[in-house]
C-alpha cells in the first residue's frame, strides 16, 4: 500500500490512526494474520450499525460508550472480537472481546498483533495472507456427480513432491500450505477429499497455473 493510499484512507477517517497502524498498512496492506486476524478498511459505521444497541456488552463508563460508538473498527477475529480505534491519546486501540465483558487497551498496534500471538500461541510464527490484488481458484473433484477420493489422494501427495512450500497450517485437519511464489497457498480439503482451492496474487498467476494445469491435467487424465 502506498503513501497515498494511506493518506487517502486517513482523509476519510474522523479519528486519527496509529503511527504503527498506518506502517503496517504501507508494509502489507489489509489480510489477516494466521486466519485469526482480519485487517480491514477502517469502518466508522461497523459498532453504529452492529452495536449501537447493545454496548452494554462489555463494562464500558458513559464516556467508553461514546467513544466505543464513534470509533473505527480496523480489525476483527474469527472469533468474534472487534479492534477499534478511539479518539483518544492514551490507549487508542480498544480490543472489544466476543467472550467477555472486559475490554482491552493497547498504545499500538504492534501490540494487538502480540496479544493474539500469546492467546493462540503462535510462538511469534506469524504468516501475513494479502486481500491485494489475488484471485481463487478452485478444483473439484467431484465429475459427473461422482467423487473420486482416490485421485485427490494421489494428486495430493503427487503435489507436495513437485511445489516446494515454506509453511503448512492444519496439516491433520484442512492443511493449507503456503506457497511464496505465487504469493497465497494452496488448501486441501482432506477431509472430504472433495476440492483443492489455490489463492494467488496476479502478478504471480503464471507460476499458479502451472499447478492448477497439473491438477486438471490429471484430473483428465482420469476422466478420459
Amino acid at each position: 500500500m502506498t503513501e497515498s493510499d494511506i493518506q487517502n484512507i486517513e482523509l476519510l477517517t474522523p479519528i486519527p490512526l496509529p503511527l504503527d497502524y498506518k506502517q503496517f498498512l504501507k508494509s502489507y496492506g489489509f489480510g489477516s494474520i494466521n486466519e485469526i486476524l482480519m485487517i480491514t478498511q477502517p469502518d466508522e459505521q461497523y459498532i453504529k450499525l452492529n452495536f449501537g444497541d447493545y454496548l452494554d456488552l462489555w463494562n464500558l463508563t458513559e464516556i467508553e460508550k461514546e467513544e466505543t460508538l464513534n470509533g473505527l473498527t480496523i480489525a476483527t477475529t474469527i472469533d468474534g472480537d472487534i479492534i477499534i480505534v478511539v479518539n483518544s491519546k492514551e490507549n487508542p486501540i480498544k480490543l472489544l472481546p466476543r467472550h467477555s465483558k472486559n475490554p482491552l487497551h493497547f498504545d499500538n498496534f504492534q501490540q494487538v498483533i502480540d496479544h493474539y500471538d500469546n492467546q493462540y500461541q503462535f510462538l511469534n510464527d506469524l504468516y501475513f495472507d494479502t486481500y491485494y490484488n489475488y484471485e481463487q481458484e478452485n478444483i473439484s473433484f467431484i465429475r459427473n456427480g461422482i467423487l473420486n477420493k482416490a485421485l485427490f489422494k494421489i494428486i495430493y501427495q503427487n503435489i507436495l513432491n513437485i511445489v516446494s512450500y515454506e509453511k503448512v497450517y492444519n496439516l491433520e485437519s484442512q492443511p493449507k500450505y503456503i506457497i511464496q511464489k505465487i504469493g497465497g497457498w494452496i488448501y486441501f480439503d482432506n477431509i472430504s477429499k472433495s476440492s483443492i482451492r489455490i489463492k494467488f496474487q496476479r502478478q504471480l498467476k503464471s507460476e499458479a497455473d502451472k499447478i492448477i494445469e497439473y491438477i486438471n491435467t490429471e484430473i483428465d487424465k482420469y476422466d478420459g
